[in-house]
C-alpha cells in the first residue's frame, strides 16, 4: 500500500493529530493564547479535508482502520461541534496552560474519529482511552477551584475503572473468536466466526456484558452514572458542555459496533438488561434532577436521562432502507448531535456571566439573568427548551425520531409491547424532567437578583453560544439534511461485510430475540 492509498483517505485525523501537537509546543514555556487559533484553525482544516476528501468506503486502510459512511457522519458531527467547544473554551484556560488545554481538546476530538473508524478491538480500546484520558486532565485544569481537582481524581479513577472492565470484556471476545477483527476485510480467504460450543459462547456473552459495563461508564447508564454530577459540578462549564458530547459520541459509536458484531442479536437476557437499563437510566435521571439546587448538577442528571432515551433508539437498532421514524441507529446518530450542540449551549451560557467569586451555578445565581442579559437569556432558554424537548426546538425532532423508531416494530417482533411500554416511560420521565427545565427558565426569567453578574467569557464564547442556538431553531424546520446523513452512516449497520463475516451467537436458538426488524441484509458496497 502506497502512503497516498492511506494518508490521504485519513487527511483530516492526521491534521488533528499535527495541530494537537502543533498547539502542544506553542504552549511550551510561554504565557500566550496563541494556541486557541492554533485549535481553531487546525479543526477547520480538518472539516474541509472531510468535504473535499472522498476516499473509497468499506475497506481497511490501515490495520485496524475501517473507513465506512458512518466514519464520515462522525467528522462532520464531531468537527462542527469540536469548533463550537474551542470557541466556547477560548478564554478558559489559564494563560500559561493554554498550550496544554487545547492540544488537550484537539485529541479528544481525534479520538472520537478513531473510534468511528475502529477495525480491531485494540483500536477501539485505544482511541476510546485518546477520548477520554483528555477529559480527566481538562476537568482539572479548567480552574483552581479546588472542586475540580476532586471532580478530576474521582473522574481518572472512575474512568481508569471502566477501561479495566472494558479491556477484560475484549478479552473475552477475543478468546471467544481467535481474533481482535471487528470486521474483516472482504476478500480475505477465512471465515471468522465465534465458536459455537457452549463454553464460546459463554465467553462471549460474558465479554459482551464486561464491554457493555465498561462503555456505559463513558456514556453515564445506570449503574455507571454516579460521578457525572459531581465531575460536571466541579468542571469549568465550558469544559462540563464539552463532557456531554465527546465521550457519551464516543460510547454509544462503540456500543454500535459491539452489537454490529453480534449482528444485533445478543440474545433475549441481554436485550432485556438494556431495556431495564434505559428506564432506569432516564428515571434516575429526571428524578434525581428534580431535587438539585444547583443548575450544574441539574443538567448533569438531565445528560444522565438523555442517555436513557438514546439507549431506546439503540435498543431498536438499523432498519434496512428506512428513515429515521423507523431506524432506530439513524435516530440515534440525529439525536447525539442536537444533543452535543444544545448541551453545549447551555453550559455556554453559564459561562458567559459570573457572579462576584464563581462561575453561574446556583438557581439563585441565574436571578436577573434575563434583565441583565437579555440577548444571552434568550439563547440560553432556547438550549434549556430544546433538552426539554420543547417545539419549535431540535429537541423536539430528536425526541419524535427516538419515540418513533420504537413504535415502529411490527407486532409480531417479540420486544414490540416491551418497546412501546419503554416509549410510554420515556414520555412521562420527559413530563417529569420538564419541571426542572422549567424552574431552570423561571429563575433566568423572574427570579430575584441576589448577586451582581459580570460578563466573562470575552467575543469567542458569545460566538459559540449563538452558533450553538442556530442550529436549534434550523434543524426544527429544515433536519432533512441531516436525516439523510444519519441513514447513509447507518448503510454499513444495516448489513454484515459479504465475506467474511465476524457473527457471535449467544443462543443455540436461530431464532433468538433480534433488536431489529431489518429486512434480509445485503452488501451494496462491497468490494468484489
Amino acid at each position: 500500500m502506497t502512503i497516498h492509498q492511506w494518508l490521504i483517505p485519513l487527511a483530516p485525523e492526521f491534521v488533528l493529530l499535527f495541530g494537537a501537537c502543533l498547539a502542544l509546543l506553542v504552549g511550551v514555556g510561554r504565557r500566550t493564547t496563541a494556541a486557541s487559533p492554533v485549535a481553531l484553525l487546525t479543526v477547520v482544516a480538518a472539516l474541509v479535508l472531510s468535504v473535499y476528501v472522498k476516499p473509497v468506503y468499506d475497506r481497511e486502510v490501515l490495520p485496524g482502520l475501517w473507513l465506512t459512511m458512518l466514519t464520515d457522519y462522525t467528522r462532520w458531527i464531531t468537527l462542527c461541534v469540536g469548533l463550537l467547544i474551542i470557541l466556547v473554551n477560548w478564554r478558559q484556560p489559564a494563560r500559561e496552560e493554554h498550550g496544554e488545554y487545547m492540544s488537550m481538546i484537539l485529541f479528544s476530538l481525534l479520538g472520537i474519529l478513531l473510534t468511528a473508524s475502529a477495525n480491531d478491538w485494540v483500536v477501539l480500546f485505544l482511541a476510546l482511552e485518546l477520548v477520554s484520558v483528555p477529559t480527566y486532565v481538562l476537568v482539572a485544569l479548567s480552574r483552581t477551584d479546588a472542586r475540580a481537582s476532586e471532580a478530576a481524581v474521582k473522574y481518572f479513577f472512575l474512568g481508569a475503572l471502566s477501561a479495566a472492565l472494558l479491556a477484560y470484556g475484549v478479552s473475552f471476545l477475543y478468546g471467544a473468536s481467535g481474533t481482535t477483527a471487528i470486521h474483516t476485510i472482504v476478500r480475505g480467504a477465512a471465515r471468522t466466526t465465534f465458536d459455537s460450543t457452549a463454553r464460546g459462547q459463554v465467553s462471549a456473552t460474558i465479554g459482551m456484558l464486561l464491554v457493555f459495563a465498561g462503555l456505559f461508564f463513558k456514556v453515564a447508564a445506570v449503574p455507571f452514572h454516579a460521578y457525572a454530577a459531581d465531575v460536571y459540578e466541579g468542571a469549568a462549564s465550558p469544559v462540563t458542555g464539552l463532557l456531554g458530547f465527546v465521550p457519551k459520541l464516543g460510547g454509544f459509536l462503540a456500543l454500535v459496533k459491539v452489537l454490529t458484531v453480534f449482528d444485533w442479536a445478543p440474545g433475549p437476557s441481554v436485550i432485556w438488561l438494556l431495556w431495564i437499563i434505559a428506564a432506569a437510566t432516564m428515571t434516575a435521571g429526571n428524578v434525581l434532577g428534580l431535587v438539585q439546587r444547583n443548575v450544574k448538577r441539574a443538567l448533569a442528571y438531565s445528560s444522565i436521562a438523555h442517555t436513557g432515551y438514546m439507549l431506546v433508539a439503540l435498543l431498536v437498532g438499523p432498519v434496512l432502507g428506512q428513515g429515521p421514524l423507523r431506524d432506530g441507529a439513524a435516530a440515534l446518530l440525529f439525536y447525539i448531535a442536537m444533543y452535543g450542540v444544545m448541551n453545549l449551549g447551555a453550559f455556554a451560557a453559564l459561562a458567559a456571566f459570573h457572579t462576584r467569586d464563581r462561575e453561574l451555578e446556583t438557581f439563585e445565581d441565574l436571578g436577573g439573568f434575563a434583565r441583565r442579559a437579555p440577548a444571552t437569556a434568550f439563547a440560553f432558554a432556547v438550549c434549556v427548551f430544546s433538552l426539554m424537548g420543547l417545539p419549535p426546538t431540535a429537541g423536539f425532532i430528536a425526541k419524535l425520531y427516538v419515540f418513533s423508531s420504537a413504535f415502529s416494530l411490527p407486532s409480531a417482533h417479540p420486544m414490540h409491547d416491551a418497546m412501546i411500554w419503554l416509549v410510554i416511560i420515556a414520555v412521562v420521565n420527559t413530563a417529569l424532567g420538564a419541571a426542572y427545565y422549567l424552574r431552570i427558565i423561571a429563575a433566568a426569567f423572574v427570579g430575584h437578583e441576589a448577586e451582581v453578574v459580570q460578563p466573562s467569557g470575552g467575543a469567542a464564547l458569545r460566538i459559540g453560544l449563538a452558533l450553538c442556538t442556530l442550529p436549534m431553531l434550523v434543524f426544527f424546520v429544515l433536519p432533512s439534511g441531516l436525516n439523510r446523513q444519519a441513514q447513509r452512516a447507518t448503510s454499513v449497520l444495516q448489513r454484515l461485510i459479504r465475506a467474511p463475516q465476524v457473527r457471535v451467537t449467544t443462543s443455540d436458538d436461530p431464532t433468538s430475540t433480534r433488536l431489529s426488524n431489518s429486512a434480509p441484509r445485503h452488501d451494496s458496497n462491497a468490494n468484489p
